[in-house]
């Protein structure tokens, strides 16, 4: 956007860059609170006007969003790991169905804001769209390809907020008691660590520490890429009781065979954890159990921690949770807390 400024001799100057070259034009007009707040209101026009004027009609190469994406995403992948340059592209592409012919200098705020209201993504998935096309827009503006950005202009949409699915004490129990073999295991053992399901694929014996009785989670697998864990951080869980025989238990079946603790009946690693959750889905459907996926577990885990009184910052460290605030947004079902106890208190007060 053109900058409007005064002069020594108080007359109005327009500011702006034309093809990569700044110009400082004259309006020839002295200043006053009158044309001061027009020229504010039509900077841009005005400018071009009288660069026009001066050196003729402009000719600007057009760009498309595609285009100019194609090479921000390229020249900022060394910001991101293979994954998250996967996850990137595939944004970007979905992005250029609705704006990758347009010019980048006719992307309008209303163009964006109808393009969140008709998309059907959850907000929290427009937000990580809207991260993907900003990246963009503001390498636009940096290299003066654009006067503004129009996303600034437009509002993440609100946040819809429902209960959070978790599996309830008996329904653990049902699941747990018609699982056999090795999901009977996962089961067990991520209702009582909450590791996500990246981290559970990716976790090896050399991990466990029987003798402190701790977990060592600094790996996560995604698409069978390894990498570090979501938090970039190495975490030591405890070990509880529970996940302990879980372990004890999966032991007997891949201990001796391979380095990883759960594996696919080929006896091979798993390249993503979604194999797991759909057999967790059959066997909610068999138990006629509302479905849920190794994520309701790891959210069962936290409720059940929470519900039982545990730290809350120990609860944090262990889910690999940095703050209490997406925690207790996502993660955290209906607490059901022991009624009973409240009626104890200040029971033997004699009152009336």
């Amino acid at each position: 956007m053109a900058r409007v400024t005064v002069n020594k001799f108080n007359i109005i100057i327009l500011d702006d860059t034309v093809n990569g070259k700044r110009h400082r034009l004259t309006t020839g007009k002295k200043a006053d609170n009158r044309l001061l707040k027009w020229y504010q209101k039509h900077a841009d026009s005005a400018f071009m006007e009288l660069y026009e004027k001066k050196f003729g009609k402009v000719t600007q190469e057009l760009i498309t969003f595609r285009e100019y994406g194609e090479m921000v995403i390229e020249i900022t992948k060394n910001n991101r790991n293979t994954f998250s340059q996967k996850e990137e592209i595939q944004r970007f592409n979905t992005l250029c169905k609705t704006f990758g012919n347009m010019d980048l200098t006719q992307i309008k705020a209303s163009h964006i804001v109808k393009w969140q209201n008709d998309c059907g993504f959850a907000p929290k998935t427009i937000k990580n769209y809207r991260a993907t096309m900003n990246a963009i827009l503001e390498m636009a503006l940096c290299d003066e390809l654009i006067h503004k950005n129009p996303l600034k202009f437009v509002k993440v949409p609100k946040k819809q907020y429902r209960e959070v699915q978790i599996f309830n004490q008996s329904e653990m129990k049902v699941l747990i008691e018609n699982a056999s073999g090795q999901l009977k295991n996962i089961l067990l053992f991520t209702l009582f660590t909450g590791l996500r399901g990246s981290e559970l694929i990716a976790l090896r014996w050399h991990d466990i520490d029987w003798n402190a009785q701790t977990i060592t989670v600094d790996t996560r697998i995604r698409e069978g890429i390894e990498d570090v864990t979501k938090s970039k951080r190495v975490r030591i869980i405890d070990m509880l009781p529970q996940a302990k025989q879980a372990l004890k238990m999966q032991q007997r079946l891949t201990g001796l065979k391979n380095d990883f603790v759960f594996v696919t009946h080929t006896g091979v690693p798993y390249v993503k954890p979604s194999n797991i959750s759909e057999s967790i889905k059959r066997l909610c459907k068999q138990c006629h159990i509302k479905e849920g996926t190794l994520q309701t577990l790891r959210r069962s885990c936290n409720t059940l921690l929470k519900q039982y009184g545990m730290p809350n910052d120990w609860i944090l460290d262990q889910l690999g949770h940095v703050d209490d605030g997406v925690n207790r947004e996502h993660y955290t079902g209906k607490i059901k807390p022991d009624m009973s106890k409240i009626g104890r208190v200040l029971a033997d007060l004699k009152i009336g």
